[in-house]
Parts: C-alpha cells; sequence; structure tokens
C-alpha cells in the first residue's frame, strides 16, 4: 500500500531573509490556560462554579442557564451592546473525560462554559463578533479514567481554567479577562486568585493573526499557499497537512497545518502552524461592498506534538511575531498590497499599522529547484520503457488541468486497477496529487501543469489526438480477447502489456486476501480510505453473517 513519503524528491536552496515593513496584521482569536491550585480551599473555583450550576440550573435540560448581568462600563475591553440588547454571562455543562469510580461504578465528573452573550427584549441569546469564554475542568487527586488510569496532573490540585476570546493585543489582556469573568459570576476575590494562580501552568492554546483582503486575489493566495505546500513536503521531514477544495476555476479555499515552515525561513518553532485562505458562509450572497463578501488569510498557533509544551504566556509576543510574518510573506508573495486590504468593524485593513518583520528571500530559487525536480520525473516517467500508458494518463490530467479516474479510463483506455497503480507512484514521487472525493487526479500547482504541457509536447511532438484514442481503443480490445475464453491472443505480444497492471510484474489477475492474513492494522486500513491510498471497490465486507452491516 502506498505511503505518504518523509522526502519528495530533493533538497531546496537556503532561504535568506531581509528586514520588510508591511501593514501589521490583526491579532484575532486567542485563548489562554490556567490552574488555580486552590483544592485545599473551602470552595475552589471548580467547586464554586458546580454549586453555581446547581443553584441556577440544577437540570441540564433547563441549560443555559444565566448567572450573571455585565455593566459592560465596567469592563474597559468590552463594547456597549446592540442596541436593546444586554451582555450576559450563561453556563452550561458537559461530560468530562475523567470522573470517580471504574466500571458499572464510574460517574464523570462535569466540565462548565461561562460564556458572554447578548441578550434580547425576548431573552434570545446571540453571538458577536466580540467573545469570551471560560471553560472550567476539575484538577483533583482522586479522579482517573473510566478504565481505572489515574489522571496525571501537570500543574497540581485545583481548578484548570481556559479562556477563549477575540481581538485581544496581548497575554495580559486575555488573562484579564479571565480574571474579570471570574470575579464577575463567583464574586471571588482578585488577589486570591492571582495568589492561588500557578504560574508555569500559564500556557497558550490559541493564537491567530488575518488580514482581509479583496477577494480578486484569491486565487493568487490560494496559489501561493499551494506553492508552500510543495516545498515544506519537498523540503522533507514534514508533518503536513492540506485540505483544498477545487472548482472550475481553480482553488476556492485551502488550509495548511504543517511543522516545517524554517525550511522557507520563517523563524523554527516547537509548534505547528495552520495558515488558511476562508470566507464567511454564503459570502457569494452577500454584496461586494461588505466587508464580509472578501476572504481573510490567517495564521495560528495549531498545537504541538506529542508531549511538548504548550508556550508560556511570556512567549505570546513571539508566537505573534511568526504568525504575522507568515501572513504578511504569503501576501507580499501574492502581490497582495496594502491597498488591497479590506477593513472590517474589527480591523481597519489598509490603514493597519506598519511593522517591521523578517522576509524569506529566495523563494523564486526554492520554487524552480522544486519544479525542476518535478519536471524531471515527469520527463521520466513519461519515457517509461515498452509502454506509453503513463504518457497518456500525464497527457489526459494536463489537458483536462485535473482528471478523475472516469475521465481517464475514458480517454486512455486502460483499466482502472492501471490508473490507480500508477497514480499512486506519481502521487507518491510529487509528480501529481490525488484531491477531493470522487478522487481527482492534478498536477501540483498551475506552474507545473504549465512545465508538464511543455515537456509532454517535446516528448511526442507529433503526437495527436487521434493516436491516443486509437491507442484507448486497442487496448479495451486486447483486454476484451483476454477475457474471452475463445481468444487465442497472447498478452506477452502486446508492447503495452503492463497496462492493465500497471508494470511488468503487475500483468496478473486481480489478487484478493483476508484482512487477518495481512500485515496490516486496522487504523492503518482506515487511514488508507481516508487518504484515497485505497479505494471503495478495493474493500471488501462480508454482510450475510452480520445484521448490523448493511
Amino acid at each position: 500500500m502506498p505511503s505518504t513519503p518523509d522526502a519528495t524528491i530533493g533538497t531546496l536552496p537556503d532561504p535568506r531573509l531581509e528586514d520588510r515593513i508591511a501593514p501589521e496584521p490583526a491579532a484575532h482569536g486567542a485563548a489562554v490556560q490556567a490552574v488555580f491550585n486552590d483544592a485545599g480551599r473551602d470552595l475552589a473555583v471548580y467547586s464554586a462554579v458546580h454549586q453555581l450550576w446547581y443553584e441556577v440550573v440544577g437540570d441540564r435540560d433547563q441549560e443555559p442557564g444565566i448567572v450573571a448581568e455585565v455593566n459592560h462600563e465596567a469592563l474597559p475591553w468590552l463594547e456597549a451592546p446592540t442596541s436593546s440588547r444586554e451582555w450576559v454571562v450563561k453556563l452550561t455543562s458537559s461530560r468530562w473525560k475523567a470522573g470517580t469510580g471504574t466500571g458499572d461504578d464510574y460517574s464523570a465528573y462535569y466540565k462548565y462554559d461561562l460564556t458572554l452573550r447578548e441578550r434580547d427584549d425576548d431573552g434570545d441569546l446571540h453571538k458577536t463578533g466580540q467573545a469570551c469564554s471560560l471553560r472550567v475542568i476539575p484538577q483533583f487527586d482522586d479522579l482517573n479514567y473510566k478504565d481505572g488510569s489515574s489522571l496525571t496532573l501537570q500543574y497540581g490540585e485545583g481548578s484548570l481554567v481556559r479562556c477563549s476570546t477575540t481581538w485581544a493585543d496581548t497575554a495580559d489582556e486575555i488573562e484579564g479577562r479571565m480574571l474579570d469573568i471570574l470575579e464577575l459570576v463567583l464574586d471571588v476575590d482578585r488577589g486570591r486568585l492571582l495568589e492561588d494562580r500557578d504560574a508555569d501552568s500559564r500556557r497558550l492554546t490559541k493564537a491567530e493573526a488575518h488580514h482581509r483582503f479583496d477577494i480578486g486575489w484569491k486565487r493568487q493566495v490560494i496559489e501561493v499557499m499551494d506553492q508552500t505546500r510543495d516545498l515544506i513536503a519537498f523540503g522533507g521531514m514534514s508533518e503536513i497537512e492540506a485540505h483544498q477544495y477545487r472548482l472550475r476555476e481553480g482553488y476556492l479555499e485551502a488550509l495548511l497545518d504543517a511543522d516545517r515552515w524554517h525550511l522557507l525561513g520563517f523563524e523554527r518553532t516547537s509548534y505547528d502552524i495552520e495558515l488558511k485562505c476562508y470566507q464567511n458562509a454564503g459570502w457569494t450572497e452577500i454584496p461586494r461592498e461588505d466587508p464580509a463578501h472578501h476572504p481573510k488569510l490567517e495564521a495560528s498557533f495549531a498545537g504541538v506534538d506529542g508531549d511538548g509544551a504548550l508556550p508560556h504566556v511570556d512567549e505570546w509576543d513571539e508566537v505573534m511575531s511568526v504568525l504575522r510574518s507568515v501572513v504578511s510573506a504569503h501576501l507580499d508573495w501574492a502581490d497582495v498590497g496594502r491597498e488591497e486590504l479590506i477593513a472590517d468593524d474589527f480591523q481597519p485593513g489598509s490603514a493597519s499599522p506598519e511593522y517591521r518583520y523578517r522576509h524569506p528571500n529566495g523563494r523564486r530559487e526554492q520554487l524552480r529547484e522544486r519544479y525542476e525536480a518535478v519536471g524531471t520525473e515527469i520527463h521520466r516517467e513519461a519515457l517509461k520503457a515498452n509502454t506509453q500508458a503513463v504518457y497518456d494518463i500525464l497527457r489526459v490530467v494536463a489537458t483536462e488541468s485535473g482528471a478523475s479516474y472516469d475521465t481517464l479510463e475514458e480517454r486512455t483506455g486502460l483499466a482502472r486497477s492501471t490508473i490507480r497503480y500508477h497514480v499512486s507512484r506519481l502521487a507518491e514521487i510529487g509528480v501529481c496529487e490525488k484531491v477531493s472525493n470522487p478522487v481527482l487526479v492534478v498536477f501540483p500547482s498551475l506552474a507545473v501543469l504549465e512545465e508538464a504541457e511543455e515537456i509532454l509536447r517535446r516528448i511526442y511532438p507529433d503526437d495527436q489526438v487521434d493516436d491516443m484514442m486509437d491507442r484507448a481503443e486497442e487496448r479495451r480490445e486486447r483486454r476484451e480477447e483476454r477475457d474471452d475464453p475463445s481468444s487465442v491472443g497472447n498478452q506477452e505480444e502486446s508492447d503495452d502489456q503492463e497496462d492493465d497492471a500497471g508494470d511488468r510484474d503487475r500483468g496478473r489477475n486481480s489478487e484478493w486476501a483476508y484482512f487477518e492474513d495481512l500485515r496490516l492494522e486496522v487504523h492503518q486500513l482506515a487511514n488508507a480510505l481516508d487518504r484515497g491510498y485505497l479505494d471503495g471497490d478495493e474493500v471488501r465486507v462480508r454482510t450475510d453473517r452480520r445484521d448490523w452491516v448493511e
């Protein structure tokens, strides 16, 4: 079964860095956490919220409960509510992963959410662009998981509180909002909270920086993100995930999550960074004059791998510096200037203040190295000995700017198994990609597409559409003859003898095996299906013995 390689076909030239001045990306969503070592007090923060839930709510079917009305004038960071509304704090609960007891005697603890909302005259609650919520989680020695294993308390006993909010420029602001809400809801002394707070537990769990830009530059931004993904993967040893959606016009939106951004010249970090381009739901129905019609480019701290520690709140400036530089560099590479930035209710767009950042140069050289290496592979694959199968697959993908398996089967005359085999090989070495579901086979970028078109023209300059159609028909006829018992044709006489199996050593009928006989774990099979390494018609499930299998 094919697997995603740690590295593809080469290494990148080292980038060069220079100082640049650019509009500063706005800080957007952010979150911090802290543990209050208050288990020895008469009422810990968690216990106080738990008791408040019983006093105000008492029944999960009655959620949410309103535990406080908020005077925005008392909180400098909170703007006035919408006309005819007021700020309130709602309280909800949900089961947590730990509790007490085991088996049938297991009893889960609950976590509680305190969330800022606007309430209208009818009592309905409304979410707004200004958000703040607290999640309160127990941290007690006697807690365990349902299987009986103990809960690890990284920062000691007490109450874990996570505060998520928007439009905060410093970690101090976020921590201040956490303390404000706790004081307001629990009537607890701020000095006591600061005394109980474990200094090392103050960690960042979320940070974001973004610019909103004119929709006319969306395709260029997506193309730059696509190139970045290719370069990071090309540089090797990257944990990378990319989700992309294609329409006829090109990419609609994209998300890239990776841990090797330093390959492009950004600061090396101990955490993943996610870069995404996105728009409001239903943006096509929103007038162009409305900022919500236009997309955002946003970089965010995307967590740490394994047992790595989250960044401390004291590292806020360093984290935001890296995120802002990723946004600014990608907008620069896409030629999105200050005049293309769009203001909205929460950030000034083209009026954003200037800031200085370290801009990675040498991207053009990196891309050239990448595309030259891919071009070499395209040339080598298209000239495969004894067959024009791969050439025909590549030619259809280039001509159609992306082709489904159905299209490839129709245009090349190759068997579906042959096409899957070659496409999987080509994807492994970085020549093409499989995106969406059903699978669409594409080249990694528009630049590679253009390079492939030129290479394929040079390889067989006299090859016409009719020639490929003739080869497709011949392949179908040979396959029909092999399936006909009365046929005396000999597959070995064909100069495309491997077309129905991939390579010469695969020239055989389909082979199947029981799952229990394979050196394959369940999660590997699931992953292969999810990522498109295996297609649905390559896996069989027996249904006559199990009523629940439909």
